[in-house]
C-alpha cells in the first residue's frame, strides 16, 4: 500500500514529465551547478514585485548552457496538438495555444534564443517572431514530504533517490512580437521559467520536483501580457507546456478526474473543449500576411517586464 502511495505522489504531485529531449554533443559526465550565487538563489516567483534578475548569467551557468542546449525543450517537437503550449488570456481567461516552430540559441550568447511560431486565439492564428533570454540557473529544491516520520523506510530511500537526481529551473525573459498587419497585432512579454533535468545519460526532459516552485510543475511557464501594437490595449498571459500538470489557481475546479483527467464542461465556453482536436492549426497560413515586425516598444514598456 506504501509503495502505491509513492507511486502516486511522485507521478501525480510532482513528476508530470515531456518527452521532448536532446543529447549534448559530448560524452555525458555531469555534476549539478554549484556555484553559491548560482545555486543558493531562488527564481524570482513570476508574480513578484522584486527587482529583475541581473541580465548577466553566471558563469558556471554560460558554460552549462552553452554545453546543453534548451532550445530543442523549448520548440515543438511532435505534430500532435499536445505539443502545443496552452494558456490562459486576458480577463476571461479564454484559451490561448502558442506553436514554438522554430528556437535558434544565439551562439554568441548562452542561454539567448530567437523565436518564431504562430499562436492562437479563439479562430486567429497570428504568427510571431522575438527572442528568449535565460538571466538565472537553479537547482530545483529538494521534495519534503508532510508527515515523513510516518512513512516506511522504502518510501523514505525512494524519495531520496528522486532528490538526487539532477534537475533544475532556469529562469528568463520572453519578447514574442506578431508579426502580421492588422490591428488586432501586438507583442508578448515576461517572464519565463523552464523546469527540466539532465538524466544519466545526458539528456534533457521537462520535469519539476515540486508543484510549488519554479514552473509549477507546467515544465515551461510563460506570465506576463500582451500590448497592442498601439500601446491603447494590455491583455494578461499565463502559458505552460503541461496544461494538465500545471498547478494553475487561475480557473477552479479546472480538470476533473484522476486517471484519465479532462477539462471540466464548464469551461468549454472558453475554449477548452477543443483542446482534443488535433487540427495542427500552425500548419495552415496564418490570418493575414506577414509582414516584418510592428513597431518596436519604447524603453517604457520593455522595462515593465521588472514590474511582473
Amino acid at each position: 500500500m506504501q509503495k502505491l502511495i509513492l507511486t502516486s505522489a511522485l507521478l501525480g504531485l510532482l513528476a508530470c514529465q515531456q518527452q521532448s529531449a536532446t543529447k549534448p554533443a559530448t560524452a555525458a559526465v555531469h555534476s549539478p551547478i554549484s556555484t553559491p550565487s548560482v545555486a543558493a538563489a531562488a527564481p524570482t516567483p513570476v508574480d513578484s514585485d522584486d527587482p529583475a534578475e541581473p541580465a548577466l548569467l553566471a558563469q558556471d551557468a554560460q558554460q552549462f548552457l552553452a554545453r546543453y542546449d534548451l532550445s530543442k525543450l523549448i520548440q515543438m517537437n511532435g505534430s500532435g496538438s499536445y505539443e502545443v503550449m496552452n494558456g490562459f488570456f486576458g480577463p476571461d481567461n479564454y484559451r490561448i495555444q502558442f506553436a514554438m516552430l522554430e528556437v535558434k540559441p544565439d551562439s554568441a550568447r548562452p542561454g539567448h534564443f530567437w523565436v518564431k511560431g504562430k499562436n492562437r486565439f479563439k479562430k486567429s492564428i497570428m504568427p510571431f517572431e522575438g527572442e528568449i533570454t535565460l538571466t538565472g540557473l537553479h537547482n530545483q529544491p529538494s521534495y519534503q514530504p508532510a508527515n515523513d516520520e510516518k512513512l516506511s523506510a522504502e518510501i523514505k530511500a525512494s524519495i531520496a533517490a528522486w532528490n538526487k537526481r539532477d534537475m533544475y529551473c532556469a529562469t528568463g525573459t520572453f519578447l514574442l512580437r506578431e508579426t502580421s498587419q492588422g490591428p488586432g497585432t501586438g507583442t508578448f512579454q515576461g517572464k519565463l521559467l523552464i523546469d527540466f533535468e539532465v538524466d544519466e545519460e545526458g539528456e534533457l526532459n521537462l520535469i519539476s520536483r515540486n508543484k510549488d516552485y519554479g514552473a509549477q510543475s507546467g515544465g515551461i511557464l510563460l506570465q506576463g501580457f500582451w500590448i497592442s501594437r498601439d500601446g491603447s490595449r494590455r491583455k494578461a498571459l499565463t502559458l505552460v507546456d503541461d496544461i494538465f500538470g500545471f498547478n494553475q489557481h487561475i480557473l477552479s475546479n479546472f480538470t476533473i478526474g484522476e486517471r484519465d483527467p479532462d477539462f471540466n464542461p464548464k469551461y468549454a465556453k472558453l475554449g477548452w473543449n477543443t483542446y482534443w482536436q488535433n487540427d495542427e492549426w500552425w500548419a495552415e497560413p496564418g490570418t493575414g500576411t506577414t509582414q516584418p515586425a510592428g513597431k518596436e516598444l519604447s524603453d517604457a514598456e520593455v522595462a515593465s517586464i521588472d514590474s511582473l
